[in-house]
């Protein structure tokens, strides 16, 4: 026979059930559990009463309330077995699982989506975890929801949205607002994105692009001598200069010296795909110096997917050789680069080996000086 601890767990699968038949409106009690485990006879009636003891002590027929007791007598016997086990009310089963409090808050928030956004009850009739898992936020999001009915583009920051609510609650309940919100307003939902900001055509402060102007004169405004711009604004910039570098780290970038007619950019490890886009890049000799490690080279071919023609600098076996003392890089997954130059390859193979490192602030400026006047009266 079934024990106590087996009947609860039977009955708590049974949870979902009940609370999506009571969202429809459908009555299932009294609600049968089956009781799979088979008595053993074998050692007359005193053994069945033990077996079946615990069972009947904790029963509605002893208790009052929880599960009820059917039985009748065995032929053989002439002891009383359990024929078969219910629950008579939805209050005896909730409060055998101690689910009342749970259900009763449950059933308010269901009223209130009644009242408020009913639209919503076929999706919670389908799906009842979603307010079953939001119980203590149901009223915010149900705020949010009418919000979105009214105003289902709203092209605003989410923090400007005007709502009876902390500024953070919409960024905070993302995973339950998605679902709801699908449901309600189907033809204006961007189904092809995944973010929840832009699917439902909220605004986002886009990444920025740090860029430095190398040649005073080639500068935005005299006083500007660097700025930062959203990705978008970037790519329409096409600013009036003949070469762009890219540099991987800040303060590289920050140090970088002067070169006329040029632009330096900060590509801030793999943010670099940030510049795909940028199609006035392609008409301008392009550089990117990255640190001479896994990483950098994986940079340099990352970029080299958007632009072929970029070059690298200070990233070759001569420098590495004379200047590398001995550092190590992180953890890094092997990439197989096909873009990379033959003596990129060369190199990257051995940083694969190695795990090398080679940063760029670890150059004398001198030497990187050098090096960029090269590009320049290089021709390159």
């Amino acid at each position: 026979m079934i024990s106590l601890p087996e009947l609860r767990a039977k009955a708590m699968r049974q949870y979902m059930a009940v609370l999506r038949a009571h969202l429809e409106g459908e009555n299932i009690f009294p609600l049968p559990i089956r009781a799979s485990k088979a008595l053993d006879r074998t050692q007359g009636g005193a053994h069945i009463y033990e077996q079946l003891k615990e069972l009947v002590e904790h029963s509605k027929n002893r208790t009052g309330s929880g599960y009820w007791l059917s039985t009748k007598p065995n032929r053989k016997t002439g002891q009383s077995e359990v024929s078969r086990i219910e629950f008579e009310t939805r209050a005896d089963f909730l409060g055998f699982i101690d689910k009342q409090t749970e259900f009763d808050l449950l059933e308010a928030n269901a009223r209130r989506t009644a009242s408020e956004v009913p639209e919503l009850l076929p999706l919670l009739q389908q799906t009842p975890r979603l307010l079953l898992d939001n119980l203590a936020d149901w009223p915010g999001l149900l705020t949010v929801c009418a919000y979105f009915q009214a105003n289902p583009q709203p092209n605003e920051y989410v923090r400007s949205l005007e709502l009876p609510l902390p500024t953070k609650f919409v960024e905070q309940h993302q995973v339950a607002l998605r679902p709801l919100l699908d449901w309600l307003i189907p033809n204006f939902v961007r189904a092809e994105e995944t973010d929840f900001f832009r699917r439902f055509h909220l605004l986002l402060e886009e990444p920025g692009i740090k860029v430095r102007f190398l040649d005073a004169a080639r500068r935005l405004h005299p006083a500007v001598s660097q700025c930062s711009v959203w990705a978008s604004e970037f790519r329409q910039l096409n600013l009036p200069v003949r070469r762009v570098y890219i540099i991987e780290n800040l303060t590289s970038f920050l140090a970088f010296p002067p070169v006329a007619e040029a632009l330096a950019v900060w590509g801030g490890g793999f943010a670099v795909s940030l510049l795909a886009g940028a199609d006035w890049l392609r008409d301008k000799p392009l550089f990117y110096w990255g640190d001479l490690d896994v990483h950098g080279f994986q940079i340099l071919a990352q970029l080299r997917t958007h632009f072929p023609a970029a070059q690298s600098l200070l990233m070759d076996v001569g420098t590495f050789a004379r200047y590398h003392g001995g550092g190590t890089g992180g953890n890094f997954m092997p990439q197989i680069l096909p873009n990379l130059t033959s003596a990129e390859q060369q190199l990257y193979q051995t940083l694969l080996q190695t795990n090398a490192r080679l940063e760029q602030e670890q150059l004398p400026p001198r030497y990187v000086a050098a090096a960029v006047q090269a590009t320049v009266s290089g021709g390159r």
